[in-house]
C-alpha cells in the first residue's frame, strides 16, 4: 500500500478535532484543578504545569534529569532544527506561546544538540544526539513515572525523533513522538524503511505533520513516500501523516501557526 493510500484511509484519525479527546477532558477539568492545588505538595500529586522553558541541553554531554522539570502531568521536549541550538528555548517558547493561545495548559521543555558546522555534519550529530536522548528519557521516565512524555522535533529535530525511538528499542515507550517539517528521509516510516519497528515499539503515536509548501524538509515536505523505486510497503498502524499546508508557507512557520498547532494538541 503506498503513502498517500495510507494517509486516505487515516484521515479522520489524524484530524480529530470533533472528537472529544483527553486535552479536553484536562481543560474541562482546570479549574478544579486550580483550586486544589493547595493540597497538591501535601498529597504528593504530581506538580502544576509551569510556563518556564527548561532547556535540556546536549551539547557537552548528557545533561541532568533535574535540568528539566520533575513531577508534572505532561511535558512536550521540543527539538530544534539545524542552525536553532541557539534559539532552542526561544523556539520553544513560540510553540508553547501558540498551544497556550488554544488552550493547551502543559509544561514544554526545549532539547538542545550540537548542530555546528556544515549540514551533514549537523545530520550525523542529530543521530548521535538520538541515543544520548533515549537513554536519558529512560531516566527521566523512571524518575517521573507518572508524567505523559511527548516528543516534538523541527527539521532536523526529526532526525532526532526517529533516532531517539530506535534507541529506545521498546523498552520503554513515550505517549506521543511528532514531527513538523521533518528533515528525516521520506521512506524512514515505511516497512522497508530504517524507522519502522522503532514507531511500532517505542511510541504510542507518530504524526508527521508536513506542508507541501515547505521546500527544505524532505519527510517534513509530503507523506512517507512508500513507493518509490526503493522503497515500498506501508506505514505502522500507528502512525500518520497530517498535511498542514494550508496553514504553513515555510519550513519556519510551524511553531506559530494557530492552524497546524491545533491539529498537533487536538492529538493530544
Amino acid at each position: 500500500m503506498v503513502a498517500n493510500e495510507h494517509t486516505n484511509s487515516n484521515a479522520g484519525h489524524s484530524d480529530e478535532s470533533n472528537a472529544v479527546s483527553r486535552r479536553r477532558m484536562l481543560q474541562t477539568t482546570g479549574a478544579a484543578v486550580v483550586a486544589g492545588a493547595g493540597l497538591s505538595a501535601a498529597s504528593g500529586s504530581v506538580a502544576a504545569d509551569t510556563d518556564e522553558i527548561m532547556e535540556v541541553d546536549f551539547r557537552y554531554g548528557t545533561p541532568s534529569i533535574y535540568d528539566a522539570p520533575q513531577g508534572e502531568d505532561e511535558v512536550v521536549f521540543n527539538v530544534h532544527g539545524y542552525t536553532g541550538s541557539s534559539a532552542s528555548v526561544s523556539q520553544a517558547g513560540q510553540f508553547q506561546e501558540t498551544a497556550r493561545s488554544l488552550g493547551y495548559t502543559e509544561t514544554v521543555t526545549a532539547v538542545t544538540w550540537d548542530d555546528s558546522g556544515l549540514p551533514w555534519s549537523a545530520e550525523a550529530s542529530a543521530r548521535d544526539t538520538g541515543d544520548m536522548f533515549a537513554s536519558w528519557l529512560g531516566d527521566y521516565k523512571n524518575a517521573n513515572p507518572d508524567t505523559t512524555i511527548r516528543i516534538l522535533g523541527h527539521s532536523m529535530g526529526g532526525i532526532v525523533q526517529m533516532e531517539t525511538l530506535a534507541a529506545i528499542g521498546g523498552s520503554f515507550t513515550v505517549e506521543t513522538a511528532d514531527s513538523i517539517g521533518s528533515y528525516e528521509v521520506a521512506d524512514g516510516p515505511c516497512e522497508s524503511g530504517d524507522f519502522y519497528t522503532a514507531i511500532q515499539d517505542s511510541a504510542g503515536e507518530v504524526r508527521n505533520y508536513y506542508s507541501t509548501n515547505d521546500s527544505i524538509a524532505r519527510l517534513g515536505s509530503g507523506p512517507a513516500d512508500c513507493g518509490g523505486w526503493f522503497s515500498d510497503g506501508t506505514t505502522p498502524s500507528n502512525y500518520w501523516d497530517v498535511d498542514v499546508s494550508d496553514s504553513v508557507p515555510d519550513h519556519t512557520s510551524y511553531k506559530e501557526s494557530s492552524g497546524c498547532v491545533t491539529k498537533i494538541i487536538s492529538n493530544y
